[in-house]
């Protein structure tokens, strides 16, 4: 009879709600649902402008900017929905799909994760942080601009997602030594209900805001320090390259004045980059902090006695982290050198330059050595011989490995690889389906505007689209575009290719952006909308400082570069300036 009772009591709770409520919470219960399936009805219509491919894959790049933007999904589905639609819509080819998944970006992507793991598997992260507590103390002030001002400068040598790989587990290592000594917390507790309507995995834990603060800052100066040498960045290079290709008859891009151009906007930036991240976080310049750390000079002794009596515990340095952490640097001065010396051969060979960058090379070796390299010396008795009284057995089983491949299915983070795939995939069917004329017919709207204006333009448009596909792929398709408006307008081609490739090397929003924002937010799981709201101020400094450099500080480094130059008519494209 109870049950009974129960049983109408809750028919009866579901009739007295109206169905105008009932319709509200079911919309804000499964709005995520409705927007998969309404979006690609709204946008329909675009696919019928023309019967050219360009506008099937326009709708295609529209409907993931709606997606990406209102995180309906997991990232790592969200990457497999482009090549799903366009091959239903013909905007793409098998042998495309393909290219884009094994490209060299992914490769390194694939090459760093590992190394990040082998390190993660040693304890040579955990003994640099010690090293780092000790000298600099646990202030967030002193640490955050150690690691950031750090993270910029390994960037400018290395690929950024090297640089931000190897940050990665030396910052966890801090926050948890911070963590213990009950300074911070590095995850918060989120019950389930608060969980279900903001998470796409249960039970997920949800980092803390300093958590957050750290990640972000290292992701984003990275970014930012890619930007400042030729040996940094692939979208650099592939400016270089184009300018040399396309123009045949102008000036070389060298390195010095390459640098000497975009070290100062790189220091500026990053330096605005580290108020704003403390300001936001930490409550810099705020009469409240709820985050930062104030001790007394007995708590900071007894914390530094601490830190010194974990570091002494520790002991030497095992051949195990000798051997991680010299892989580790031999894969930075290997990508270094190779980078650089392989970019004079790109620019003789093709112009299809996405297949000519061998970043991922490095990192792959080192991979290899990692997987056959011991963690002990066992194998070095074999050579040696008995002393007298030494009757130590010798090894029969093989040492173990500094890497193995169960330690890599377990540990890595696979949907970084599918994230990055999709971003590239993404905007290269843009450029293969011709979109690319589009964008020249929209660029040339400001055919008449002053020079600093239009820079401006495609700074800011150059921004946008890089935050929903890979920079080097908006670089690879743009810059091509950009010339010929340059040619048409009758300004330098370097003027406008310059703005559009710093300007698309600084995705701080979306984790298809970079493959640096995908690997933070998957390794200590950073919701999409926390990183969206941090990016405003980075991105408006951006924006400032990209258009002031190539505005205002090009003309001292490139005296000539306001003026319509002659060599300019010398072009693959057979145009020619006006008049």
């Amino acid at each position: 009879m109870d049950k009974t009772a129960d049983s109408e009591s809750s028919e009866t709770n579901l009739v007295i709600i109206p169905r105008r409520d009932r319709l509200k919470l079911f919309c804000r219960t499964y709005w995520r649902t409705l927007v998969v399936f309404i979006t690609p009805i709204i946008l329909l219509p675009i696919v019928f402008i023309t019967t050219e491919r360009a506008y099937k894959s326009f709708y295609v790049f529209l409907m993931m900017i709606v997606f990406w933007t209102l995180d309906v999904l997991h990232p790592s589905v969200l990457a497999i929905i482009p090549i799903a639609i366009s091959c239903i819509l013909d905007g793409l080819g098998k042998s495309f799909i393909s290219e884009m998944y094994v490209r060299n970006d992914l490769l390194d992507c694939f090459g760093v994760l590992i190394i990040v793991i082998a390190v993660e598997n040693c304890n040579v992260h955990k003994r640099l942080a010690l090293k780092v507590l000790l000298v600099f103390g646990c202030s967030h002030y002193r640490l955050s601009f150690l690691l950031f001002f750090t993270s910029t400068f390994l960037s400018m040598w290395v690929s950024n997602t090297l640089a931000c790989g190897l940050m990665m587990p030396i910052v966890k290592a801090i926050l948890l030594e911070l963590e213990k000594m009950g300074i911070l917390e590095m995850y918060q507790t989120v019950g389930k209900a608060q969980q279900i309507s903001t998470r796409h995995e249960q039970n997920v834990p949800r980092p803390s805001d300093i958590t957050v603060f750290y990640y972000l800052g290292i992701a984003y100066s990275s970014s930012i320090g890619d930007m400042a040498t030729m040996m940094g960045s692939q979208t650099n290079q592939l400016f270089k390259i184009y300018c040399e290709t396309i123009f045949p008859a102008g000036p070389k891009i060298e390195f010095p004045h390459f640098m000497l151009l975009n070290l100062p906007g790189v220091l500026v930036m990053e330096t605005l980059l580290y108020l704003w991240m403390n300001f936001n976080f930490l409550g810099m310049f705020r009469n409240r902090s709820t985050i930062e750390v104030a001790m007394t000079e007995e708590e900071t002794q007894y914390m530094n006695t601490l830190l010194a009596t974990q570091y002494q515990q520790m002991g030497k340095v095992q051949f195990h982290e000798f051997v991680v952490a010299s892989i580790a640097v031999l894969a930075c001065l290997l990508q270094a050198t190779i980078s650089t010396a392989h970019i004079d051969q790109a620019i003789h060979s093709s112009t299809e330059f996405h297949n000519h960058f061998r970043v991922s090379s490095p990192c792959l070796i080192c991979v290899t050595i990692l997987f056959l390299m011991p963690t002990k010396l066992d194998f070095m008795k074999y050579f040696k011989k008995n002393a007298e009284g030494n009757n130590d057995p010798l090894p029969s089983t093989q040492s173990k490995s500094c890497l193995n491949w169960n330690m890599v299915h377990t540990e890595m983070e696979w949907s970084v690889l599918l994230i990055t795939a999709g971003s590239s995939t993404l905007f290269e069917s843009l450029k293969d389906s011709g979109m690319h004329a589009e964008f020249e017919s929209f660029l040339l709207l400001f055919e008449g505007w002053p020079p600093y204006a239009l820079v401006f333009i495609i700074v800011v448009f150059c921004k946008i689209l890089t935050e929903f596909a890979s920079n080097f792929c908006v670089v690879y398709g743009l810059l091509p575009t950009i010339a010929r408006v340059s040619v048409i307008c009758g300004i330098n081609p370097h003027y406008l290719m310059m703005s559009a490739t710093l300007a698309s090397s600084l995705p701080f929003h979306l984790v298809t952006g970079a493959g640096v924002n995908a690997m933070v937010c998957a390794y200590v799981h950073i919701p999409p909308w926390r990183m969206m709201y941090a990016g405003l101020g980075p991105s408006l400094i951006a924006i400032i400082v990209v258009w002031l450099t190539v505005a205002v500080w090009s003309t001292a480094i490139w005296t000539d570069i306001t003026l319509d130059p002659d060599w300019s008519d010398v072009n693959v494209f057979q145009i020619f300036r006006k008049g």
